[in-house]
């Protein structure tokens, strides 16, 4: 017996809440991770864009962490992810509900849950996904009700602050408006007459202009960053970038989830599910992003979890899919999808704390190293273990409060988080803009409250560097100090290696535009 509309609704509540308490859970006993104490950077100078990425994120965190008074507790830093999620997954039941049916939206509502990438990436870790994933979905469901009523002005209007704010979440909400463009060129040129489009248009680019501001002050530094790691002029072929970014888009989609949406593509183009004119929407909003990073990886690298935004926007067409051509118990089918993705996440989260086993170098100098799952694990210890080296040396005399850490790149925030701030001790970046990111700005704001006569330097194993190398221009000695070992169920799981920098040479990096 077909379960009425209101019972779709509540199971769309219980799930949100259940896996919602899940992640929580998750979130509030793991390590934060090397990207997420960089985002955590971000909040702690609120700005209107950042070097890498716009500044949703950080405001998130401001948020969510009571204006930081929370930050000490890593699950309050992430707790914004973990809420994006469950806001998102609503407005993915509401898109899709609107356009086909109530059983529809809860299919899209478990495939969304069920995505590696929305369920975790952006659903648990705090991220720039995970902000953009609220107004990407909310973007979603106004697709579907413009296509309802094209003529609405508040849905045309709405769009365009939902889509501006997904591009001051993460520069890929444009593919927002690649979807509207790719539908208006060759299904709805009327659309081009239509002023509530151009009004969208003018409010999503006015909301976006404080990262082009940001950028004409500082001559396009997010753009000199980004530009290179996608330019594929003059660069050879590449199979095993090639391979990787195809594995990370099955993988971080959820293989469930991926064979679903092939099939949907497959059944649309031959005319066996409805052609609804959101799902062509979306199919120039997702497919777009997902072919032009498989293009660049042949030539360059790519990060797994880019081509996660155009995998959300293609689940609403493998939720009509399941709701229409798989007859037999196609909700148990999502929710297949669902569990492997709970089954997953409880291992990786088991891994993280309890393996017995070093999934990467098991000894020596780089101890650790290869194994991701040591990025979340023990560095609240090892930090604490460093307040009696440092306490030892401001009591000696050795040096003073105003001795700082310093790192190479914008990973040393990983450092900050869990070394300096604890004792209230400032980090330094010494190299140069585009290994150091954010630090290159925070050197101006630090750079007269500290004595750079002598510094500390900590060095994970697991992301080992020889410190000598970057710091030799700018400190004439270095001696080491101590080890810090972390064990994880009774197996060395990674070192933390403390340096002592003295005679210092050299002139702090800031920024100069």
């Amino acid at each position: 017996m077909q379960a009425t509309i209101s019972s779709y609704k509540k199971q769309v509540l219980i799930l949100i809440a259940a896996i919602g308490i899940l992640r929580l859970i998750v979130a509030f006993n793991i390590d934060l991770g090397n990207d997420e104490s960089y985002y955590w950077l971000y909040s702690q100078h609120l700005k209107l864009n950042y070097f890498d990425h716009p500044p949703m994120i950080a405001y998130w965190i401001r948020i969510c962490t009571l204006n930081l008074k929370l930050q000490d507790y890593p699950g309050f830093i992430r707790l914004s992810s973990v809420i994006s999620c469950c806001v998102a997954t609503w407005f993915m039941y509401k898109c899709v509900a609107t356009l086909r049916t109530e059983r529809a939206g809860f299919i899209a509502a478990c495939l969304y849950n069920a995505s590696f990438y929305a369920g975790i990436t952006a659903g648990i870790y705090a991220m720039p996904d995970s902000p953009q994933m609220i107004f990407l979905t909310a973007g979603l469901y106004l697709v579907v009700l413009i296509t309802q009523n094209e003529n609405n002005w508040k849905y045309w209007l709405l769009f365009g602050v939902v889509s501006g704010l997904c591009i001051m979440s993460k520069i890929h909400g444009i593919f927002l408006w690649i979807g509207i463009g790719g539908y208006t060129l060759f299904y709805k040129r009327r659309w081009f007459s239509n002023a509530r489009l151009y009004a969208a248009l003018i409010i999503a680019v006015v909301i976006c202009l404080p990262i082009l501001s940001w950028n004409i002050k500082y001559n396009f530094a997010t753009f000199k960053f980004n530009g290179p790691r996608i330019d594929i002029a003059d660069t050879k072929h590449n199979w095993i970038y090639f391979r990787n970014e195809i594995l990370a888009q099955i993988f971080y989609t959820n293989p469930v989830n991926f064979v679903c949406i092939v099939l949907g593509l497959i059944a649309l183009i031959k005319q066996k599910i409805a052609r609804f004119p959101a799902l062509t929407i979306f199919n120039f909003t997702g497919i777009p992003l997902a072919c032009i990073l498989i293009i660049i990886s042949l030539y360059k690298p790519t990060l797994a979890h880019w081509s996660g935004p155009g995998y959300v926007s293609l689940l609403p067409l493998a939720a009509v899919y399941i709701d229409e051509r798989i007859q037999r118990k196609p909700v148990k089918f999502a929710g297949l999808s669902l569990g492997l993705h709970v089954i997953v996440l409880l291992v990786c989260a088991y891994i993280v704390n309890y393996s017995p086993i070093n999934f990467g170098v098991p000894s020596g100098r780089y101890l650790g190293m290869t194994d991701p799952s040591l990025d979340m694990f023990e560095w609240k210890e090892a930090g604490e273990k460093f307040d009696s080296v440092y306490s030892s040396y401001l009591n000696s005399g050795k040096i003073t409060k105003q001795t700082p850490i310093v790192c190479e790149e914008w990973g040393g925030s990983h450092v900050e988080y869990y070394f300096c701030r604890p004792l209230n001790i400032k980090m330094i970046g010494l190299g140069n803009i585009m290994d150091l990111h954010e630090y290159m700005w925070l050197n101006n704001e630090r750079k007269n409250s500290v004595d750079m006569s002598q510094a500390f330097c900590v060095v994970p194993s697991d992301e080992f560097y020889y410190y000598k190398k970057y710091y030799t221009d700018y400190y004439n000695y270095s001696d080491s100090v101590t080890t810090i070992h972390t064990y994880r169920s009774g197996t060395p799981a990674h070192n933390f290696y403390i340096y002592h920098l003295s005679g210092w040479k050299g002139t702090i990096p800031v920024i100069n535009y």
